[in-house]
């Protein structure tokens, strides 16, 4: 409880703009959750890719078709949607691949644009709590005769949302920065999986 009661202290001793500040800090852990659950879900991993293409090379068609329906994630389900019209022309192909893995890279990139906000938003919240603490101080400096406390509360309201902002800042950057690489790794395969059954569907027409 001691832990708990002096947190709601700093907390309150932090002024208004801890509200805004402790509402950034729940939007970047609810957004860390959730694109976890789904990156969990959502990716193939890199040994599909490299099956795939394999198979693909290998001219082995219905087993690459059963290592789509098989696996779970945004990469296989790009490779099923395009096999699933594979007797098509390769233009076609290509179009409607194309398409597809777009709107799979839309619903991977969903939400991170707002931890970037986040990032920027935290410490200029910060240093909006920094500037009304000093002015409470100054403002305490006509009022410190009778109360020489008024000064030192003002200063400890400006460095509690100065150090909360950062420390939300550098924690968004975290998360933000380990989806990056996780985005950045199944963008990768989703393309090379979408351009191997492309360049096995040309050949299939040759």
């Amino acid at each position: 409880m001691g832990f708990i009661e002096a947190s709601i202290s700093y907390f309150q001793k932090g002024g208004v703009v801890m509200y805004p500040l402790l509402l950034c800090s729940l939007a970047a852990i609810m957004i860390g959750i959730e694109r976890f659950i789904y990156y969990h879900n959502a990716d193939s991993g890199e040994e599909f890719a490299e099956n795939l293409m394999q198979l693909l090379d290998e001219k082995k068609w219905d087993d690459a078709y059963v290592l789509a329906v098989n696996s779970k994630g945004e990469a296989a389900k790009v490779a099923k949607a395009a096999m699933d019209r594979g007797m098509e022309k390769p233009e076609r192909i290509e179009t409607f691949a194309s398409n597809y893995a777009e709107r799979a890279l839309d619903r991977l990139e969903q939400y991170l644009p707002y931890l970037g906000v986040i990032i920027m938003l935290s410490p200029i919240l910060g240093l909006l709590g920094t500037i009304t603490g000093m002015i409470s101080s100054f403002n305490a400096l006509d009022l410190r005769s009778s109360n020489p406390l008024a000064v030192t509360a003002g200063i400890g309201e400006a460095l509690i949302t100065t150090v909360f902002g950062l420390c939300i800042s550098v924690v968004a950057i975290c998360i933000h920065t380990y989806f990056g690489q996780k985005l950045k790794r199944m963008t990768i395969d989703i393309e090379e999986s979408t351009n191997a059954i492309i360049d096995a569907t040309g050949e299939r027409w040759r």
